[in-house]
């Protein structure tokens, strides 16, 4: 039977930790059961019960992968690229007959970017659809959403035992600010787990430094 697959992604805005990006599969007939599930977008689920209902998913039926991608992997690519590398993956994994996304790039480049993962894949253009906050609309989407967002929590807490408590690793967080600013200053270079090439690293280095000297 033919099977749909939502993607979504986890931590593309972060200074730390790693970018995740799930699939969730389904056969076509099963979407409108799922839809009735009350299935919501990853930020609509309060953290503490995400993991509860993926496994409610599971459980009925969803099934999914992941493709994790380090900081040092950020750092070698294009980041458009490399989650297009990704959705090509779960899509080469899954074999699905249709595909939904949330895609990583603003709505004029949606086109060549739907493009891209259609001829990599081999499907026709028109069994991929692609558009902005997917997970809010479509189910499988937010499934995929969830499944993102609980990996990436976990790797998190990996992280954390070993590196010390950086919050959730966005830099608009005092604990990830001032986690990079210690690091810098204990060790004299930034963290494996930071993105090098991400502008916003010397914005808070030096913002935080000023403000903690």
């Amino acid at each position: 039977m033919p099977l749909v697959l939502g993607f979504d992604e986890a931590g593309r805005g972060a200074l730390l930790g790693p970018l995740v990006v799930a699939g969730a599969v389904l056969p076509e007939e099963a979407l409108p059961a799922l839809a009735r599930l009350g299935v919501r977008e990853s930020k609509a689920v309060a953290r503490a019960q995400r993991a509860r209902l993926l496994r409610r998913l599971w459980a009925w039926g969803v099934r999914g992968g992941v493709v994790v991608l380090p900081a040092q992997a950020l750092d070698r690519g294009n980041l458009t690229q490399l989650e297009l590398a990704a959705a090509l993956a779960l899509i080469r994994r899954f074999r699905p007959q249709r595909v939904l996304g949330d895609p990583p790039v603003p709505p004029r480049a949606i086109p060549r970017f739907r493009r891209a993962l259609a001829l990599a894949a081999g499907l026709a253009e028109d069994r991929v659809l692609l558009f902005p906050k997917a997970d809010a609309q479509e189910p499988l989407v937010a499934a995929a959403s969830l499944l993102a967002k609980v990996v990436r929590d976990g790797y998190v807490g990996v992280l954390r035992r070993a590196y010390g408590d950086f919050g959730w690793g966005y830099p608009g967080e005092r604990k990830a600010q001032e986690f990079l600013v210690r690091y810098v200053r204990e060790h004299g270079e930034l963290p494996p787990i930071c993105r090098r090439r991400w502008r916003s690293v010397p914005r808070v280095l030096g913002a935080k430094l000023q403000e903690m000297a």
